[in-house]
């Protein structure tokens, strides 16, 4: 799977992105894993609402528009829940309930995600 790193006002916010910009990669997302990690996250794209059903831990969701501006951001998402990203949600970033301080990413925030080279 292709990662990025997530960035605001030129400063890394998120090291290690997922990209789950295809059909079968967005199914997937994050079920069947224990835990995803600090300095990690998951990006779904195009999703305007995400589903928890069968995962194992919480996760804080961040709704994007096409623009990456943060439109939603709601936290502790808890196994078995719906989640809707409302008017002008285009995309998600996920990441594990906890870790990622409030202040770092906030509604009317514009993110760019910068994809890593393989090396």
């Amino acid at each position: 799977m292709k990662t990025a790193v997530l960035t605001k006002n030129g400063a890394n916010v998120i090291e290690t992105v997922e990209l789950a910009v295809d059909m079968a990669s967005r199914i997937v997302g994050l079920l069947g894993r224990s835990s995803l990690g600090k300095q990690r996250a998951m990006y779904l794209s195009p999703c305007a609402s995400i589903h928890t059903f069968g995962m194992k831990f919480p996760i804080d969701v961040f709704f994007l528009g096409r623009d990456m501006e943060v439109k939603k951001i709601v936290r502790h998402v808890m196994p078995w829940r719906v989640v809707c990203g409302g008017a002008g949600a285009w995309s998600v970033i996920e990441v594990e309930s906890g870790w990622l301080p409030p202040e770092a990413l906030v509604s009317g925030d514009r993110v760019v995600l910068q994809e890593k080279s393989l090396e």
